[in-house]
């Protein structure tokens, strides 16, 4: 059979369809169809991923005269009688609230299950060198990590009590002493109208704010303020080292009254540029103790009373 040459409107129409292709846009005339695309869809997002925390409302229920001990994931609110028997970690992101009036009794000397450990604080005994080796001295015990709790605060903490319902952090010694638990780290947060008893060192970090409580009855400092927090309106006595120290760091410490502390330093100042301004500082072993050169610190308005030495530069 012979193939038909095509006509002239044949080919034309053929031009025409190409053309239109190659310039993006459909030629006219029912006789052309040019197949488009089809829209597709929007797809719906997928699931998420199973979460790894168990979701809890916004808002979470107080807990009330309760035991516990471990890692906090979530906000959570302690009111009444809170004992913790093991260490403590509230993780980034939530918060701690401690509400006016509420006692936290802290195990004494024991702790169910350790989360912490560094070696140094894990050694058991009391220490034979004379160094200044992390912070324990000569004669004192080790942290002993492992019998000993601590609450380190990696979220935030809102611990404000008030003057008529001030908040006690205190141990549950029947006999309490000066290292019945260790640690209180607080990363961000406020700690204020507390009483805060017997424990070893506490650590506020930047912008922390620790005001108007009664701080008493500490293994090494009272608070260890390397960082730039804010120390005010305090109330701060008796430790086995220094009330409030620093290293290279710039906090505030101002309106406190710091003593009595007995053969024991009120405020050591190691670098930095700390404000140290406005405190009453009495009946301690140094009122303060430079141990190193400071950048710029502001030291002024401080009141001294029956000291060993006012001020001491040791460098």
């Amino acid at each position: 059979m012979k193939h038909q040459k095509p006509g002239l409107l044949s080919t034309l129409l053929a031009v025409g369809v190409t053309a239109a292709i190659l310039l993006g846009c459909t030629p006219p005339g029912p006789a052309v169809v040019v197949a488009t695309a089809r829209p597709t869809r929007p797809t719906a997002p997928s699931p998420p991923l199973p979460a790894t925390r168990t979701p809890v409302p916004p808002t979470p229920a107080p807990a009330v005269n309760r035991t516990t001990q471990g890692r906090i994931q979530w906000d959570e609110i302690w009111r009444g009688e809170i004992r913790i028997v093991g260490d403590i970690i509230v993780a980034e992101g939530a918060t701690l609230t401690i509400e006016p009036g509420t006692v936290v009794r802290v195990a004494a000397n024991q702790d169910a299950a350790n989360l912490f450990d560094w070696p140094y604080d894990m050694q058991q005994g009391v220490k034979q060198e004379h160094n200044y080796e992390y912070g324990v001295h000569l004669g004192e015990p080790y942290r002993d990590e492992g019998h000993h709790i601590s609450i380190h605060i990696l979220g935030t903490l809102h611990a404000v009590g008030t003057p008529q319902q001030m908040i006690t952090i205190t141990s549950d010694g029947p006999n309490p002493g000066i290292y019945d638990w260790n640690h209180l780290a607080i990363a961000h947060g406020v700690l204020s109208y507390s009483v805060v008893e017997y424990y070893r060192c506490m650590d506020p970090g930047d912008g922390t704010m620790i005001s108007h409580n009664i701080l008493r009855h500490v293994g090494e400092c009272a608070v260890c303020a390397n960082s730039s927090a804010v120390v005010e309106h305090n109330t701060i006595s008796y430790a086995g080292h220094e009330l409030v120290d620093m290293h290279n760091s710039s906090p505030t410490i101002r309106n406190n009254y710091v003593g009595p502390n007995p053969g024991h330093g009120g405020i050591t100042i190691d670098g930095g540029a700390p404000q140290v301004v406005n405190n009453t500082i009495e009946n301690c072993g140094v009122g303060i103790a430079f141990i190193s050169a400071p950048g710029n610190p502001t030291i002024q308005g401080n009141t001294f009373s029956n000291n060993g030495e006012d001020i001491a530069h040791n460098y």
